[in-house]
């Protein structure tokens, strides 16, 4: 009795044992597959983050060589308009001295004239100056019509442009959106189907291995047991 017990208890142990060394092969497993997949989640943001560094630092220095041809472009718009405005200047500084000469001019004569004459005249010249005015009024409103209209031309162009990449730019975002779920999606399954057939493979080595050490210990032990038996 006392040996059927020390027999059980060697048994339960042995079991106990071999279900502890089971579990841990299989957490060693789990929790393996389970570092990997946040090792290689890990190394697809830094991918990521590397990727969208690589492209801000070309944008920026795409912004960069933009502002240089900006400041440049300004300089030389800059100069040209300095020397256009002092040549306008002078013009106008010479034309105003010749019309103030010949208004100083026109009133010592027309002191010389009759008044009534003289207003007849200055009326008829009034009138002139209006038509001129009214005319100029008229073109100078068609020129800011013909500018306005071209401007919202183009300005109807840009919105439609901006729409329609707006649209291409939603489409890709969900196109990205989709294939970054697929592409998740598509690894945890190839992982999941590859872990449970990898989890069998071990657990058939470790069967496999069992029998190899068991199988040599029970050929040695026949002989003893036939020993046995003939005493």
């Amino acid at each position: 009795d006392q040996l059927k017990i020390k027999h059980e208890e060697l048994r339960l142990e042995k079991r106990a044992v071999d279900r502890l060394t089971e579990d841990t092969r299989t957490k060693i497993i789990e929790d393996t597959r389970t570092a990997e997949a946040e090792i290689e989640k890990l190394q697809l943001d830094v991918e990521a983050l590397k990727e969208e560094a690589a492209a801000l630092m070309t944008k920026n220095s795409q912004l960069e060589c933009t502002v240089v041809s900006l400041k440049t472009e300004h300089e030389q718009k800059k100069k040209a308009q300095e020397e256009d405005y002092d040549v306008q200047r002078r013009n106008k500084q010479k034309l105003q001295f010749q019309e103030s000469k010949l208004c100083t001019k026109k009133v010592n004569i027309e002191k010389k004239c009759d008044p009534v004459e003289i207003h007849k005249l200055q009326i008829e010249e009034l009138k002139a100056e209006v038509e001129h005015n009214k005319n100029e009024r008229a073109e100078t409103q068609k020129i800011y019509e013909t500018e306005m209209n071209r401007l919202d031309n183009i300005k109807s162009k840009c919105n439609f442009q901006k729409k329609t990449w707006e649209n291409k730019v939603q489409k890709g975002r969900e196109a990205l959106l989709k294939n970054e779920a697929n592409c998740i999606n598509t690894r945890l399954s190839c992982r999941k189907e590859l872990f449970e057939k990898d989890l069998l493979l071990k657990r058939l080595v470790i069967d496999t291995k069992r029998c190899e050490k068991n199988i040599p210990e029970l050929t040695a032990s026949l002989p003893l047991l036939e020993k046995m038996i003939k005493e």
